[in-house]
């Protein structure tokens, strides 16, 4: 070939080559990904509606409804607003640290299959996040976490559920919730003593109170009556009852009987009575062994007090969401009324934990101090 003919060619090859650079050079390659750059950065957060979280074991759905999300899975009992803000937009934050094909091997190493993978180990916690008219926003199955050097912890190994590609993410859910029971809003009361002109409890529906506990006024020591001769009360035990409401918290719910709780035969009742005019009726039950359950309704109008703090704020009651996942009103709400508390919560049937469950107290005898035996040489 003579030398201009190859000088010829050279330079066409080398327009050739520029061409495609700047054809190119703004194009990322399909399945290229920055270190750095947000796995989700395009992720709609606010248009969110639904979100579904699996594991191999449980399933939970989470809807939004007009003013609340709730569990679909418990009757639709409103969720824990808070936990499901903060996991979507750490799901929007999540920035890539690598890259990298993931294999059959390492994706079950990784814990990255589907957790619908029938008795496959090495499966997932898959979480799903749709739009109101159901159209699919994000699908990602979360993987295991990686221990850094100092033994916390690395990153996030995850996948979007359509891909093999695995990603090292910044973040990490290392506690992530996939039991309906966990998602629900935890807090169904919190109304502190300071505020709890007395209670008063009886046997069933009796009308005759088993025992009071009773100030005069905000402030002053409670007292219990009766008091049977030489025996005295147990302020603690006093106190413990006063407190029961603050907060009054949740293990699981399910849905009652359609109507609203009642005096039975058999059953005992604490009502609180507050300071502001309303009634708090507690109705708790037990098997005996592992059971711990109590419905609740109310009574009375709210008159005005002095300023308190019967409820707790916004972000943690969940009233007044936004619906939307990234936003949520932070205003404190004023006290639920009666009509409130009864719409809310005298539908349920509550679960709670044994430490809160005894804490209303129906026998007087546990109210009172045990008796010395004589002679035993204290004064």
């Amino acid at each position: 070939m003579k030398g201009k003919t190859f000088l010829i060619l050279l330079v066409v090859a080398g327009i050739l080559v520029a061409l495609s650079f700047l054809r190119f050079k703004d194009e990322k390659p399909t399945g290229e990904f920055t270190m750095g750059e947000k796995l989700f950065a395009d992720l709609p957060v606010n248009q969110v509606a639904g979100v579904t979280i699996a594991d191999s074991k449980n399933r939970v759905t989470l809807v939004k409804g007009d003013q609340l999300w709730r569990v679909e899975e418990r009757s639709g009992y409103p969720a824990d607003f808070d936990e499901l803000r903060d996991t979507v937009v750490k799901l929007s934050r999540m920035k890539i640290g690598r890259s990298f094909p993931g294999s059959p091997d390492s994706l079950a190493r990784l814990s990255l299959l589907a957790p619908s993978a029938p008795d496959v180990p090495g499966t997932g916690k898959q979480i799903t996040l749709t739009d109101p008219s159901g159209k699919i926003l994000a699908d990602v199955i979360l993987g295991r976490t990686r221990e850094s050097e100092g033994g916390g912890s690395g990153g996030q190994y995850l996948k979007k559920a359509d891909s093999d590609t695995v990603f090292l993410v910044d973040g990490n859910f290392r506690f992530f919730k996939t039991a309906p029971a966990q998602w629900l809003r935890k807090e169904i009361l919190n109304i502190k003593a300071d505020v709890v002109a007395s209670v008063t409890c009886y046997a069933g529906d009796s009308s005759s109170p088993v025992y009071t506990i009773s100030r005069s006024r905000k402030g002053e020591a409670a007292r219990m009556t009766p008091i049977p001769t030489g025996r005295t009360a147990d302020s603690a035990k006093i106190d413990q009852v006063l407190d029961a409401l603050a907060p009054l918290t949740l293990d699981d719910v399910q849905a009652g009987d359609g109507k609203p709780p009642v005096a039975e035969s058999g059953r005992p009742r604490l009502i609180y009575h507050l300071t502001d005019g309303r009634r708090i009726f507690i109705f708790p039950d037990s098997d005996g062994k592992d059971s711990f359950t109590l419905r609740l309704a109310a009574k009375g109008s709210i008159v005005e007090t002095e300023a308190d703090d019967t409820q707790a704020p916004a972000s943690k009651n969940g009233e007044e969401q936004s619906g939307e996942p990234g936003k949520q009103e932070m205003e404190i709400p004023a006290p639920k009324t009666a009509r409130q508390i009864n719409e809310e919560f005298s539908p349920w049937v509550f679960s709670v934990k044994k430490w809160q469950f005894d804490s209303f107290i129906t026998q007087p005898t546990s109210l009172l101090e045990a008796v010395k035996p004589e002679g035993d040489g204290t004064s």
